[in-house]
This record gives C-alpha cells, structure tokens and sequence, in this order.
C-alpha cells in the first residue's frame, strides 16, 4: 500500500512540476494557458493508473486520448502560438506518470530535466541563436562523433610493435584533447581569457595535464593574446598533477606516503606560486575577449592528431625501456612509465610498499624519477606553442621539479 501511495505522489508531482512551468512561461497577461497545472496533473496521473491497472490496453488507449486532446487543443492555439512544446511535453507527463509505477526515482529524474529544458528556453535560445557560430556546432558535432560513434568500435587490447599501443586508449586522449580545447574556448568566451583559461587548466589537469598542456599550447598557436593565461592554465595543470600524486599515495599506502609528503608538498608549494605568478601579469592585461565576441574553432582535431601521436612515440620508447630494462630495475621502469603517465607509476610503486616488496624509503626514487620523466613529457608538448611558451611552462616545472628533489636529498638518504 505504501508503494503504490509513493507511486502516485510521484505521477502527481511529475505533472504539477510540468503544469507549473508552463503555466508560468506560456500565459502572457494573464490569458488562459491550453495546458496548465491541473491538466498536466490529471494526464501524468492518467498514465500512473494506465500502468498500474492489470488491463494492457488502458495505457496505449489513455495516451491516444491524451494525443487527440492535445491536437485539438493545438489547433485552436496554432495562431497565436505554433509551437508543439506544451503538447509534446503533456504527451511526456502522461509518460513518465506510466513510468513511475515501476521506476519512480528514474521517472522524476526524467522529468526534472525535461522541466529545467522546458524553463531554459530563453537562455537556450540566446546561446544558440547569439552566441554559438556555426563552426562550433559543427566542431561540437565533431566530438560528439569521436566520442559517441568511433572509440566504442576501436579495440580495446594492446597491439603494435612491443604491445605498445592500445588504440582505444589513444583515441580516448585525443577525444580528451579535443575537449579539453573545446572547454577552454567555452571558458575564455564566459569568463575572459584570463579566468576561463586557468580554471580550464586546473580542472582539466585532474584528467591529464599532459593533454591540457597540449591544448594550451594550441590555445597559444590560435590566439597569441591569450600567452599568460595560457602559461597560468598549463601551471595551474600540473597543481593538479601534485595533488593528485598526493592523494593516489595517501590511498595506496601510508608509509610511502609519509615519506613522500614533504617533498611534493615542497613542489607543489612551488609549481602553486609560480601559477600564481602568472595568473597576477595575465590579470593585469586588459582582457581580450569576452563572451559576445566572436569566434573562430573551438577545437582543432589536427592538434589533437598530432599530440597522440607524440603519445604513441613516447609509449613506444616506453615499452622498448621497459624489455630493456626488466622487471627487476624498478627505477628504470618508473622512469619509462612515467613518460607517459605519472600517476600510473606512482601506484605501482606505492602498491609495492603496501604488500611489503619495498621499503618506504627505497619508494621514493621511483616515485620521483617517474615524475620527473613526465615532467620531460610535458616540456616536449609545451613546445607546440612555440619556444617562449615552452620555456615559460618549463621553468615552472623545472623549479617545482627542483623543489621537490632537494626537499627529498635533505630529508632522504639514498638507498
């Protein structure tokens, strides 16, 4: 009994909050909506009782009444509003009312953002009629397609020359690119090339600061006004890195983790100022774009192509280290692992102090020479976007990375 009290309460809400919101934008000085509150209620009812009644044809035939009674409705409101949304969503309360006698929590999770659409279409037509060109859609399509159409069809398995690359892996960075490219774009538009690059950068680097590094550098490339904020973003990536270092060993295992705290604290207290630095000289400029202006591509796939390739290259050296070096010279391996992702070795190392195989001190090392080897990879994207952008970008990873190799030669000996 109480099921089906939950059931219904859900039906009647699903069309109160469909009513209200039309009732509240489709009635301009105080005329009489064609659907309201107490329409959508009753219909989104209607289709609760249609599903939850045992005679199967209830619920196709009360939504065939609902659709005759909203074209009939339309065709006295098509004058004065031709539109179809307020008959569409009745058709949608009626439903999401048949689906809340079975999945209530799905059908009101539905039904909010339907009614949030609804609400949104002022705002959804100014972004696309005002502010969206036509080459962002098409680049927005574009991404939509790499990543919903082509990587689910790549293989997902290591082939190549050593078992190097995984094409779906590669694909996935590049998609990554591309969005990454795109999002800084929709950033510089909203807030100004010197807020929406840096929180782009930080943001992004929590997925990849490789990869956010690499859309800066293309951001540098396209618009060279935007060089500070794009230095701050690309610093403010490697934050992320840092952080992420941190929280992956506090996870994996304590030990390691007291032993490395200090000296990537000492780096990112370092890698945090000098984005500091630039996120001061980018705010000091006159900004250069704003959200009304006009753009040019949001994204460029020939940057993301080019990048992954770089990425193919690295895995393969990395491989090619890896059959040199052996699974018995930890230090090498992290080395070769951390050219392409820092984090990876670092929870390989960490793991291996959890089970015992490795002292907290002698983790170290590892941990840090696969960071620096990724700090190299960086260096090596970076230079995209030319030489000054690869230097600036570089010294702050070479101080930081400096910062955090003293730290650990005063606090560690080496064993």
């Amino acid at each position: 009994m109480y099921q089906t009290v939950v059931v219904f309460c859900v039906a009647l809400a699903i069309g109160l909050g469909f009513g209200l919101e039309r009732e509240r934008s489709q009635v301009p000085d105080g005329a009489e909506a064609s659907a309201g509150l107490r329409t959508f209620a009753i219909a989104s009812v209607c289709g609760a009782l249609g599903a939850f009644l045992p005679n199967a044809g209830l619920l196709p035939a009360v939504l065939l009444a609902v659709a005759a009674l909203a074209a009939m409705g339309y065709r006295h409101t098509a004058a004065s509003d031709p539109g179809l949304t307020t008959e569409i969503a009745l058709l949608c309360a009626v439903l999401l009312g048949a689906l809340a006698v079975s999945q209530p929590a799905l059908a009101a999770g539905i039904a909010t953002v339907l009614v949030i659409l609804l609400h949104g279409k002022a705002t959804l037509h100014r972004l696309v009629r005002n502010e969206l060109t036509r080459q962002e859609v098409s680049d927005a399509l574009m991404l939509a397609a790499a990543a919903l159409v082509v990587w689910p069809l790549l293989p997902d398995r290591y082939m190549g020359p050593l078992d190097a690359w995984n094409p779906r892996t590669l694909w996935l960075v590049a998609v990554l690119v591309m969005l990454l490219g795109m999002a800084g774009h929709i950033a510089s538009r909203l807030f100004g090339e010197q807020a929406g690059l840096p929180l782009t950068g930080l943001f992004g680097g929590f997925i990849s600061s490789v990869a956010t590094i690499g859309s800066m550098a293309a951001m540098v490339r396209k618009a060279p006004g935007a060089h500070k904020a794009a230095v701050a973003s690309a610093s403010l990536s490697s934050v992320a890195t840092f952080v992420q270092m941190l929280l992956l060993l506090a996870a994996t295992s304590a030990a390691a983790f007291r032993e490395l705290a200090l000296p990537l604290t000492a780096g990112l207290a370092t890698m945090l100022l000098y984005a500091g630095v630039w996120l001061w000289r980018s705010a000091r400029e006159p900004a250069v774009h704003n959200g009304t202006q006009p753009a040019g591509r949001s994204m460029d796939w020939r940057v993301a192509a080019g990048f992954v390739l770089l990425m193919a290259l690295l895995l393969l050296a990395n491989a090619a280290a890896r059959a040199w070096a052996g699974s018995g010279l930890l230090l090498g391996v992290a080395v070769a692992g951390g050219f392409a992702d820092a984090h990876a070795a670092t929870v390989s190392v960490a793991a291996q102090v959890a089970a015992g195989r490795l002292s907290p001190e002698a983790a170290v090392w590892p941990v840090l020479a696969a960071f620096s080897s990724n700090t190299m990879t960086k260096i090596v994207v970076a230079a995209a976007g030319g030489r000054t952008f690869a230097w600036r970008v570089g010294s702050g990873l070479v101080l930081a990375a400096a910062a955090t190799w003293c730290t650990a030669l005063m606090l560690i000996p080496w064993s």
